[in-house]
């Protein structure tokens, strides 16, 4: 494939992931609007600052960099909503990571705390 139509692809793909960051802030972030407008600036100042790159390598990097960002924000973000003054409500998605919670042991003896040593100490 000739370099202009590589480039020309990758710079479909590089447009595709921005437009599925777009979405994904906004379904990440629904109805935290504060957030949702620095996300979609931080997101446009990232693929503005590197729409000139013509490196074919750092092109896909980026690309790998804007699909890690999505999986990250899909699996890692949980919105908490006030529900009342002392109650909130997480917001857990499909997408959400879910880790086993383990429960603490009261009775678990713990050890003692490990006490700082400062070489700065004045003698």
């Amino acid at each position: 494939m000739p370099a202009t139509q590589i480039m020309s692809s990758l710079r479909r793909e590089a447009l595709r992931w921005y437009k599925i960051l777009q979405r994904t802030k906004n379904e990440v972030f629904s109805g935290d609007f504060r957030t949702i407008s620095a996300a979609r600036q931080r997101i446009r100042e990232e693929f503005v600052k590197n729409k000139d790159i013509k490196d074919e390598k750092q092109i896909k990097e980026k690309i790998q960099i804007a699909k890690d960002v999505d999986v990250e924000l899909r699996r890692s973000v949980v919105q908490a909503v006030r529900k009342q003054p002392t109650l909130f409500e997480a917001r857990i998605t499909p997408d959400t990571r879910k880790m086993d919670n383990v429960m603490f042991d009261p009775d678990a003896e713990l050890p003692p705390p490990r006490s700082k040593k400062c070489s700065d100490k004045k003698t």
